[in-house]
């Protein structure tokens, strides 16, 4: 693992947890122009290196290279997060600032108004770097306000909705809702007012209107402030590599208000249904743990600053560039996008405090082995072969000559397994399977599923779990087995330590097609 990877140290947090993390901000975050990536290895620093304010110590200025690495990695296709480390957006942006540009067509009068808005959105520092102006960095702090407060609005109206619980619906409709929206009102009014909301929107609408036609002194604008291509414009950490300042806003993020997030179990089992099957499958087993109980947490969703890309848009969404022939596209524009660089993080997901409780469920077993002879029943619950036909699990019964078939109970269910490793499976993933009252076929034809050496599992009609491995198939049906019954639940809960913040979802804007040169431009 080189130095700029290890950001990916190993913790303590459980796997099923970073799941449930993953599936809630994916589920909370996605929307027509974000997707969001999941970090399967968990992503975590501590509270106290997690600060990049001010004159930065030794860890935290490896903290902080670590965190500028990370999230200037081009995105690979989410949900799973699993950049390569080699390309960054630097590198990008690096390329953009050296294509072909459409030569400029501003009349004066448009001019005048491009430079007009450009002065209002921007300042040039003492020391000649071109910075946010005041206005703007206001603007930027109360739509970061109002985007948590629409988060936690969004947040809540979900887990009502998730809830089997009346009384937490009842609580949504007429304490929480009413409540969450007023505070997102009021951040919206922040924003409009002391944000300077519609004047700020109109200067960088005006500036987006107006650069396709003066592609030039938008390219000069970014290149003065940062060029990747001149290596002396990098920071430098300390271990060596080379990076360009990102930050993540609000800075005091870390000391503001966090918003608290239980999901109980149904709540789990529905997010982990609705995951994509890429990352279910990343996570195996534990996308499905159904010894979850619960799992709770604080988050904030913090915005990724770049000063030396800013806005990303302004050049990303701007048609008066393009590559020279043959140069592959940076996105292909489709829903969801491909390409060499079809995303990028532009905010963070942050979770702390996380907390996993689980059922330690154990089973008590009871093995049994019996030949079925002719039309017998069986119940796996006490043993009990050629019993009473109401209350027996299995019934084994030959319809003609050449055909039979087991038949579950009225109250038991069947699932068959085949031949898998009868020793494979005990009662936590018999407990897993999803039962049937379907029959397993026992004729002696090709369809037979009940041949030597196969295995069906039972949940029997007093509820407990059973595996069974036909021995021996044939009128007289030859089966071992083993009975499970749930013992006494204990339960456990894990805690991450208050110090932990981890990186639990990366959101990453879509990019347009990108270059998409308009043909009406002066080339």
């Amino acid at each position: 693992m080189s130095d700029t990877e290890a950001v990916w140290s190993a913790s303590p947090v459980d796997a099923a947890a970073m799941f449930g993390l993953g599936a809630y901000f994916r589920n909370l975050l996605t929307d027509p122009d974000h997707l969001v990536g999941v970090a399967v290895t968990p992503v975590v620093h501590q509270d106290s290196t997690f600060r990049f304010g001010g004159a930065l110590d030794t860890a935290r200025a490896t903290v902080w290279s670590e965190f500028c690495e990370l999230v200037n990695r081009v995105p690979t296709q989410p949900p799973v997060w699993t950049p390569p480390a080699t390309t960054h957006l630097w590198d990008v942006y690096g390329e953009i600032l050296g294509a072909d540009l459409a030569r400029s067509t501003l009349t004066p009068e448009e001019h005048q108004r491009y430079d007009t808005a450009v002065a209002y959105l921007y300042d040039t520092g003492p020391d000649g770097v071109i910075v946010p102006s005041p206005a703007l960095r206001e603007y930027r702090t109360a739509r970061q306000a109002w985007l948590q407060a629409d988060t936690d609005y969004h947040q809540a109206e979900q887990a009502a909705a998730m809830s089997a619980d009346a009384a937490a619906r009842d609580h949504w409709t007429h304490v929480d809702e009413p409540r969450l929206r007023q505070a997102r009102d009021d951040a919206m009014d922040a924003w409009q007012t002391a944000g300077h909301k519609a004047e700020v929107e109109d200067a960088l609408r005006e500036t987006s209107e107006l650069a396709s036609k003066a592609p030039s002194g938008i390219w000069k604008r970014h290149r003065d402030t940062f060029n990747p291509n001149l290596p002396d414009q990098y920071t430098t950490a300390p271990n060596g590599t080379r990076f360009a300042p990102t930050y993540y806003s609000p800075d005091g993020a870390l000391d503001d208000p966090w918003s608290r997030v239980v999901l109980s179990e149904p709540m789990f089992r529905t997010l982990a249904a609705q995951a994509p099957a890429e990352l279910r499958a990343a996570f195996g087993d534990r996308a499905t743990d159904d010894s979850v109980f619960s799992l709770a947490f604080e988050y904030r969703v913090v915005s990724v600053v770049r000063p030396w890309l800013d806005p990303p848009m302004e050049l990303f969404g701007s048609r008066a560039w393009r590559l020279s022939a043959g140069v592959a596209p940076l996105s292909d524009g489709a829903t969801p996008p491909h390409g060499r660089c079809p995303s990028y993080v532009e905010s963070v997901a942050l979770a702390r405090n996380i907390e996993l409780i689980r059922r330690a469920v154990g089973y008590t077993e009871t093995p049994g082995e019996t030949t079925l002879r002719g039309t017998w029943t069986l119940d796996l619950d006490n043993g009990v072969a050629g019993g009473d036909m109401t209350t027996a699990d299995l019934w084994w019964e030959w319809t003609t000559q050449t055909s039979a078939q087991l038949v579950p109970g009225s109250r038991a269910g069947l699932v068959n397994l085949g031949p898998v490793d009868y020793d494979a499976f005990d009662g936590h993933r018999l407990a897993a399977l999803t039962y049937a009252t379907t029959p397993l076929d026992g004729s002696p034809d090709a369809g037979n599923q009940l041949t030597d050496g196969d295995v069906f599992a039972v949940r029997t009609t007093e509820g407990r779990f059973a595996k069974v491995l036909v021995v021996q198939y044939g009128y007289d049906l030859h089966l071992r087995w083993v009975a499970y019954q749930e013992a006494t639940s204990a339960v456990q809960d894990t805690t991450t330590a208050p110090e932990d913040v981890f990186l639990a979802g990366f959101v990453c804007r879509q990019l347009p097609k990108s270059p998409d040169p308009d043909p009406a431009l002066t080339w």
